[in-house]
């Protein structure tokens, strides 16, 4: 820990603001942090400075927040939208951005608080900088940033759902939920073979259950051939297309008797709701990005070299096969693990 300009801590803070990656998985870890600020400032306004693409995450976390939405690409204006809401504190909770380093900096705030990550040069321009660490678990890095603070840490990951109006594949008691699609940077290398998720599907099956296949709406161009695939291998199938928020995909994942994913955004939201979970995770380490919630499990890649992915970016070099290393075998005993009344979840 080490500060980049440091100021004096401001006595009075009326307005704090919080500043988190917009990917759906960092912001759900996020809202673990978020909490525990309110809790610790209960009479201060919180502003979360949001982008577009996790406005929709954030409004699901438990908390009283103001969301300003910024465009980083647009960095007058982002600068004037910082300035303009008289920042306090500024909590930045990104780990490798730069751009957002420069506008916490520029942001007219009395105090900053952001990440040093080794390579990044991205941490001289906080007050205070708090290591970012490659060996613990990225919710555990959002709270050595409050402990930083001496702010204690209580909560866990968590979102308020609202009801629903019309129920997703009613009459259907049986929900597997099937995830196969991930995103960002060389997302491929994320994803398991459509072969394997058959192979799984034929060992968990029942009489009545209904394999769902979720995804993005850009998603249903893989995975219309995909349930078609399961159709002929003799399993019942159909698809569910994230068009209507994140909300009605929440509750579908609550009902799933397991929730089997790759490593990626729907993944953490599966755990967070408390649905049965099960990660698939190759270039990710469990202990690094894997679920957290009350029943979650992830199964790693066996074999030297996987598991590498720190900042989500660190492909050259490393194995492109493991993905591949994970077998049918071993998610599907995962799934009975976590169907066991016995089972107990990550540490958290």
């Amino acid at each position: 820990m080490k500060a980049g300009r440091p100021r004096e801590w401001p006595e009075n803070i009326q307005r704090i603001g919080l500043i988190c990656s917009p990917a759906l998985g960092d912001t759900l870890l996020f809202s673990a942090v978020a909490q525990d600020v309110q809790r610790q400032y209960p009479h201060s306004e919180l502003i979360h400075f949001c982008m577009k693409q996790n406005l929709a995450a954030a409004e699901m976390i438990p908390w009283q927040a103001r969301h300003v939405i910024l465009d980083l690409t647009e960095p007058a204006e982002c600068i004037r939208q910082l300035r303009s809401e008289r920042i306090d504190l500024l909590l930045d909770f990104t780990s490798w951005q730069r751009l957002t380093a420069f506008y916490s900096l520029m942001s007219g705030a009395r105090y900053t608080v952001g990440f040093q990550t080794a390579g990044q040069r991205r941490s001289r321009g906080y007050d205070l900088a708090v290591e970012h660490r490659a060996d613990r678990h990225e919710v555990d890095n959002f709270r050595a940033l409050l402990r930083s603070l001496n702010i204690p840490v209580a909560f866990s990951p968590a979102v308020s759902l609202s009801p629903l109006t019309e129920e997703a594949f009613p009459g259907h008691n049986d929900l597997v939920i099937f995830h196969p699609w991930a995103s960002g940077t060389r997302s491929w290398l994320r994803e398991w073979p459509e072969e394997f998720w058959i192979a799984v599907a034929k060992k968990i099956q029942a009489a009545d259950t209904l394999f769902v296949v979720t995804g993005a709406p850009s998603d249903m161009v893989r995975a219309e051939p995909f349930v078609e695939r399961l159709r002929a291998a003799g399993i019942e199938a159909s698809t569910f297309a994230g068009t209507k928020g994140f909300n009605p995909l929440a509750h579908l994942l609550k009902r799933a008797r397991v929730v089997v994913s790759v490593n990626t955004g729907v993944m953490h939201l599966a755990a967070v709701v408390g649905a049965r979970t099960v990660s698939i995770n190759g270039p990710n380490r469990n202990g690094r990005w894997g679920p957290i919630g009350p029943q979650a499990i992830g199964v790693e890649a066996q074999g030297s070299g996987c598991g590498f992915l720190h900042l989500g970016f660190e492909f050259d070099g490393r194995p492109s096969d493991c993905m591949e290393r994970i077998t049918p075998e071993m998610v599907v005993t995962a799934v009975k693990k976590i169907e066991t009344p016995s089972h107990s979840s990550l540490p958290q």
